[in-house]
């Protein structure tokens, strides 16, 4: 204490430096020197505290410098030492006798906690890294999105007229001329380097006729007019067909003139029985495909009521001219 404090008076030692008479008797002049000199220069209220920590801290830096402070250690402070070991033994025998969660350091000295496990408190601390950056990040993408669509909204707000092709803005932001405007004349190229959807390359496979309104619907416009070939990506075969297709069902009351129906309103008017028919007879006369001809014979046999007169007449046709091919070979 007294290396740390060497202002600092023993006990006992009051009495020894209690000024004497004569020294009460000192002029109040020097007296006043005294208590001027025990205040500190600065004028905050904290100041005397804060010269006080700086002459402490000092002298704690001076001290921990020197080699004979550093290698003293008193009775009471190794005692408390062996009483902490001894105890923390004792807790963790009882806790964890077969020692599987605490290190058994045996042999380590006593400058480190031979029950310190740093594995455990580096797991908990990751977790927690992770569990804070993973929140930061959820944070951090909703906030941006926010500022994102707070931008797209007062863009849309400052730039309303832009997006209003009526407007002037819209006029002046696409570098149209003001006046008269001709309609926009298609972008025609050749026939070979369309590219159709692929469900337009399903439709073009179709047979189209006037029962095929769920078929027919998808060549109209919504104002109910036959879209063009350039948009319906059929050959001119098929537009043709798709043009007699949608005039016959519009006298027959399937569709009407000036508007286009609604998918759930666009059903074949045909039996489905009926319908199948029809599709596996096109496979057999366009691709002779067998296993719709397959096919066609076993609904032969279970439906007579079915009209398969197409399918028959190819029939009779296919076999006349295999008898043709007989006679001439032979």
């Amino acid at each position: 204490d007294a290396a740390l404090f060497p202002g600092r008076r023993r006990k006992g030692s009051f009495e020894s430096q209690r000024p004497s008479a004569v020294s009460a008797a000192e002029p109040s002049s020097q007296v006043r020197l005294r208590l001027d000199t025990k205040v500190t220069k600065s004028g905050s209220a904290d100041a005397l505290f804060q010269e006080a920590i700086d002459a402490v801290r000092h002298r704690r830096a001076e001290l921990e410098l020197d080699p004979a402070y550093q290698n003293i250690e008193t009775s009471a402070v190794t005692k408390l030492k062996q009483d902490e070991l001894e105890l923390t033994r004792r807790v963790f025998a009882r806790t964890d006798p077969e020692r599987d969660l605490t290190s058994d350091l045996s042999q380590a000295g006593h400058d480190i906690d031979p029950y310190w496990n740093p594995f455990s408190q580096v797991k908990g601390l990751k977790d927690q890294v992770t569990a804070e950056f993973d929140e930061y990040a959820r944070y951090v993408s909703v906030a941006e999105a926010k500022r994102v669509r707070i931008q797209v909204k007062k863009s849309i707000k400052r730039n309303t007229q832009v997006y209003n092709p009526y407007s002037e803005e819209f006029r002046k932001w696409h570098g149209r001329e003001k006046g008269f405007e001709q309609a926009p004349k298609p972008f025609r190229i050749p026939d070979k380097h369309w590219e159709p959807a692929p469900l337009q390359v399903r439709l073009g496979k179709e047979k189209i006729t006037w029962r095929d309104v769920d078929i027919i619907q998808h060549f109209l416009a919504d104002n109910g007019y036959i879209l063009p070939r350039r948009t319906t990506m059929l050959s001119r075969q098929k537009q043709k067909r798709l043009v007699k297709a949608v005039r016959g069902a519009q006298r027959m009351s399937l569709i009407p003139y000036t508007w286009r129906l609604k998918d759930f309103q666009a059903m074949p008017l045909t039996d489905p029985l009926q319908w199948m028919a029809d599709r596996l007879t096109d496979r057999v006369v366009e691709h002779r495909d067998r296993r719709s001809h397959a096919m066609l014979k076993v609904m032969m046999e279970r439906y007579s009521e079915l009209n398969f007169r197409i399918f028959l007449a190819h029939e009779a046709r296919e076999a006349s001219r295999a008898a043709n091919q007989e006679s001439s070979a032979g």
